[in-house]
C-alpha cells in the first residue's frame, strides 16, 4: 500500500511539474528583428549631405547622429522588437536636417511588419528627398474583409526652412545697442 501512495505521489509531482513547465512557456512572447531603413535622395541640390538622429521611444534606445553624404547612401538600423501575444508597437522619433530646414518623423512598428521584412524588397524605406521625408514600403489594408499589403509611397514629412540669417542678425545687433531707438 505504501508502495502505491508513493507512485501516486510521484506521478502527481511529475505531472504538476510538466502542467507549470508548459504553462509557463505558452504566454510567453518572441523576439523578432526588423530594420528601419533610412536613404538619402537630394537629387538636383548643390549640397545633399543629410544628418539625422533616431531614438526608440519605448525603449529607449537612441542610434546616435548619423550622416549621408550623398545620394543613395543611407543607414539601416536593427530592430529587436517583441512578437508573439503581446503585439505593442515600438516608436522611433527621427530628426532630419538638411540644407532644406529639418524635419521631425516618427516610424511605428510592430512585429507584424518584421514578418512582412523577410527580404530586403519587402522593407519599408524612408527616403530623403528635397520635398520632405517619403515613406516607400508596403502597408496592412484592413478596409477589406480580409487585409492585405498594398505597396504606398507617400509624404511622412515636409521640410521646415531655417530661419532667415538677416532677421536672427538684425535682431541680434538691435539688442546689443544698448539705448536704441524704437
Amino acid at each position: 500500500m505504501t508502495l502505491n501512495i508513493e507512485r501516486f505521489i510521484r506521478a502527481l509531482a511529475w505531472f504538476l511539474v510538466v502542467h507549470f513547465t508548459t504553462f509557463s512557456y505558452a504566454g510567453r512572447s518572441h523576439f523578432v528583428t526588423t530594420e528601419l531603413n533610412i536613404r538619402n535622395e537630394m537629387k538636383g541640390l548643390k549640397r545633399q549631405e543629410i544628418v539625422y538622429f533616431c531614438q526608440a521611444i519605448n525603449s529607449g534606445l537612441e542610434y546616435g547622429w548619423r550622416r549621408a553624404k550623398k545620394t543613395p547612401l543611407g543607414h539601416t538600423f536593427h530592430v529587436l522588437l517583441e512578437g508573439g501575444q503581446k503585439l505593442e508597437e515600438e516608436i522611433h522619433r527621427c530628426h532630419f536636417r538638411s540644407v532644406r530646414g529639418t524635419a521631425d518623423v516618427d516610424i511605428r512598428m510592430t512585429a507584424i511588419d518584421a514578418e512582412i521584412c523577410n527580404y530586403k524588397r519587402a522593407c519599408a524605406v524612408h527616403e530623403v528627398t528635397p520635398e520632405g521625408i517619403i515613406f516607400d514600403g508596403k502597408e496592412w489594408d484592413f478596409e477589406e474583409r480580409y487585409p492585405r499589403l498594398i505597396p504606398r509611397r507617400y509624404l511622412e514629412a515636409k521640410w521646415t526652412p531655417w530661419p532667415r540669417r538677416g532677421y536672427r542678425v538684425a535682431q541680434g545687433s538691435q539688442r546689443s545697442r544698448p539705448g536704441g531707438s524704437q
